[in-house]
């Protein structure tokens, strides 16, 4: 028996490998089976999509995150950005509209234009708003708390401005197939975080510049001996995070079928949360994509499940604070018991 049981051990251990490589999978597992017994709702395929879908909104906003505090510094801005650019996104379509002699905005403030060049331009404000974030920390040395949260408020006023305090609706084929497609029983929304993540998995953990990031993190001053630009993997970091908020809006405002400025406060201290749930260090040097694709389904399928038991949005903001302080805390604990 003793024999059967030594040649049995090392295909188990190969099957639980991921497991213990994981422990936020054992958490997953924890949440969603304590969603099952508690809850008839929980693991119906209605609540599972609404899950995938949170998921997508919230990863991409964190996938974003993890690169720049990979970097060894912060993005308050993400979520203001989110919004920001799909408001931009509308207005100068309808500028452009009017230009044109074409009525793109109709009653009751909708907007019917052409949905591809309002994604394109969705995405390039994104990437602009992370650039100059970039370059102000990067070339005029603002400390990025500083430059993001300025810029957080300047984006949430310029949202209001430019929507006079009013929503936006989107009617378009493509913002209903984008918001509310299903491909083999998973949305849209979450193959596309899917296919952002893979890019940025090849992309920080494939290449030589990708790999800068880590190093910027763990010793800037070494990086630059090294001869590594730093100014410019900076403002890269911030214009990733900026065309995942980006992407980030598409996929919650094409769900919505509407953009309005107080859409998706505090969603920035989310991504956060998320980021170091999955691993990354505030400090910088340490963290990993999929790792923050984990950490996401943690937090979502975690929220959605105190959701369904009734507890109340202002006990969640307590719970999303106290768990980015046991993390944040945990993540220090950690780094110090390997120095």
């Amino acid at each position: 028996m003793s024999q059967a049981q030594l040649s049995v051990s090392p295909g188990l251990l190969s099957l639980t490998a991921p497991l213990r490589r994981e422990p936020l999978l054992w958490l997953i597992a924890a949440i969603l089976l304590t969603g099952a017994f508690t809850s008839e709702y929980y693991l119906t395929g209605q609540n599972i999509e609404n899950l995938l879908r949170s998921v997508s909104v919230f990863g991409l906003l964190a996938l974003g995150m993890t690169v720049v505090m990979l970097t060894g510094r912060i993005d308050l801005s993400v979520a203001a950005t989110m919004i920001f650019s799909i408001v931009v996104a509308v207005k100068l379509m309808v500028f452009m509209g009017d230009a044109l002699g074409l009525r793109w905005l109709v009653k009751g403030n909708t907007y019917a234009g052409p949905a591809w060049p309002f994604l394109l331009i969705a995405i390039a404000t994104g990437g602009l708003v992370g650039a100059v974030n970039g370059i102000g920390i990067a070339y005029f040395r603002v400390a990025p708390f500083i430059m993001t949260l300025v810029s957080l408020t300047a984006l949430r006023g310029f949202n209001y401005v430019l929507t006079d305090g009013h929503p936006y609706y989107l009617r378009s084929a493509v913002f209903s197939f984008i918001g509310d497609k299903v491909v083999l029983g998973i949305p849209l929304s979450t193959l596309v975080s899917l296919v952002v993540l893979v890019a940025l998995i090849l992309f920080v953990n494939g290449t030589v510049s990708g790999g800068r990031f880590y190093a910027l993190g763990g010793s800037e001053r070494a990086a630059r001996y090294a001869g590594i630009r730093t100014e410019r993997y900076v403002v890269l970091a911030y214009m990733l995070s900026g065309l995942c908020a980006a992407v980030a809006g598409i996929l919650f405002t094409a769900r919505l079928k509407s953009v309005d400025a107080p859409l998706a406060s505090g969603y920035e201290l989310t991504a956060i949360a998320i980021a170091v749930i999955g691993g990354t260090a505030l400090s910088g040097g340490v963290g990993s994509p999929w790792r923050t694709l984990l950490g996401s389904l943690v937090f979502a399928s975690g929220l959605n499940l105190l959701a369904i038991w009734g507890i109340g949005t202002w006990y969640q903001n307590l719970i999303i604070g106290t768990v980015l302080i046991v993390a944040v805390a945990l993540s220090g604990l950690g780094r110090k018991t390997t120095d």
